[in-house]
């Protein structure tokens, strides 16, 4: 077996577990950024990664391959995602807490515009990201939220921690978590939290596109979303 097919299945099953950026990824391999940079790019242009931010993860082309799942939250995750999508049109995701940041277990609908302006690394730059904040203790929200200098992907993006708190307490109190040209322009999302039984990570379900899709009924797509994560 080549060498650099080592290498892409080695970071496969390191992105299996949490995201990752290609530093790491790069450190963990023990090889040059660069080397990973162009791996990366080329799985990435298969469909076996998805790029969320500054770090990547596995994407639906991996996912499906996939045959572990002893709670069934995949198989509940993608026929969750299959008939969000299938409802309103929009790509549908289910995300899960993976360390610092998030990663995808189910996606239905295209992903290409899906490709940040600029690369973000925290959870609050995204709706879906909100979602599962709001659904961890405080002490690990102001952990997550103990940032400085405050980065902002945009000028539409949550301004300081303050903001997010304010954004995970509506949540908390049954909102949905609602983004508009975040991390890219253009692109709106609307997210809520999706309890689980079993014990688990936090899990959200988002659906996401273009800005004109989701302002043509976006009552409709928060409805859909609450059936979604109450199915």
């Amino acid at each position: 077996m080549s060498t650099s097919l080592l290498r892409g299945l080695r970071a496969l099953e390191m992105l299996g577990t949490e995201a990752l950026g290609v530093s790491e990824i790069a450190r963990r391999l023990g090889v040059d950024k660069a080397g990973v940079s162009r791996m990366l790019g080329q799985l990435h242009a298969e469909g076996w990664v998805l790029r969320t931010g500054a770090r990547y993860v596995l994407g639906e082309r991996a996912l499906t391959m996939v045959t572990t799942d002893p709670a069934g939250v995949r198989r509940r995750a993608t026929r969750v995602a299959a008939q969000l999508h299938e409802r309103t049109g929009l790509t549908a995701v289910v995300l899960r807490l993976s360390g610092d940041g998030s990663q995808p277990v189910a996606v239905a609908g295209p992903t290409d515009f899906l490709e940040p302006d600029e690369p973000f690394e925290h959870l609050w730059s995204t709706a879906g990201g909100v979602a599962l904040l709001a659904q961890l203790p405080d002490p690990e929200l102001e952990r997550r939220l103990a940032v400085s200098p405050w980065p902002r992907p945009s000028a539409a993006a949550p301004r300081d921690a303050a903001d997010v708190r304010r954004l995970v307490r509506a949540v908390r109190s049954g909102s949905a978590a609602e983004e508009r040209s975040w991390t890219i322009a253009g692109v709106s999302c609307v997210a809520l939290p999706w309890p689980l039984l079993e014990p688990a990570p936090p899990y959200a379900v988002l659906a996401v596109g273009p800005t004109d899709d989701l302002e043509r009924d976006p009552d409709a797509v928060r409805q859909a979303v609450r059936d979604a994560v109450a199915g």
